[in-house]
């Protein structure tokens, strides 16, 4: 009987809070905003045309370059022109989970891949993002087997957290967030390869930074896909 009787109070005044925009006649939960006589939207999230075309429109054929495949090492390594510092291997406990991994809080661990442009030019990378011992990539493309100029930017800690962060050619690939879970994590580089193009695809790893949880510094690539 008791338990019933807290059920119904909680639903009468679920009920004010719904009906009444008026502090006073509500309970002190949680507010809906968009139920308000002025309502506040979250802003909404608009799909670039890239990504309409691939994602939604699905206009273009892509060649993938697996790392998560235990039987595609063979295929992935006809790409590698330059590798210091990454190791393809499971990381997990079941030892199924593979990856293209670099791990050392120096930074500077670098691999260089000759990619072939799509129908669209564009470069996807996946990759894994957790919440402890991850740490923060570069990447980039241009037409030098090593790096070009771009290189020696590998050896600077990077203090950003998160974001879509691009500077001079360079892109930011953060591995590390907020959240308690390990996933993956998708991004479509700024940087183009002409269809039918060849260029090279540039990923190293930046030295561990203090803010960041954990003492380990490891960046796991998950594939690289063409459009």
């Amino acid at each position: 009987l008791i338990l019933s009787l807290v059920l119904v109070y909680c639903l009468v005044q679920e009920e004010k809070n719904l009906l009444s925009f008026h502090r006073e006649d509500t309970l002190d939960v949680e507010q809906d905003f968009t139920a308000n006589p002025d309502p506040t939207l979250r802003d909404p999230i608009y799909l670039s045309e890239d990504e309409e075309a691939l994602y939604v429109r699905h206009d273009s054929n892509s060649k993938l370059i697996d790392f998560t495949d235990p039987s595609a090492e063979k295929e992935w390594n006809k790409h590698v022109v330059q590798n210091d510092g990454w190791t393809w291997f499971a990381d997990n406990r079941e030892k199924d989970k593979f990856g293209l991994i670099a791990n050392n809080v120096t930074g500077g661990q670098h691999i260089s891949l000759e990619v072939t442009g799509g129908k669209l030019g564009l470069v996807e990378l996946s990759y894994v993002i957790s919440y402890e011992n991850f740490g923060v990539a570069l990447s980039w493309v241009d037409d030098s087997r090593d790096g070009g100029t771009h290189r020696p930017k590998c050896k600077n800690e990077i203090w950003e957290r998160e974001g879509l962060i691009r500077l001079g050619g360079v892109e930011y690939l953060f591995g590390s967030w907020d959240e308690k879970a390990s996933v993956p994590m998708v991004t479509i580089l700024k940087n183009r390869v002409e269809e039918g193009g060849k260029g090279y695809l540039h990923i190293c790893l930046t030295p561990h930074s203090t803010h960041r949880q954990g003492n380990e510094n490891k960046f796991k690539l998950l594939g690289v896909r063409l459009y």
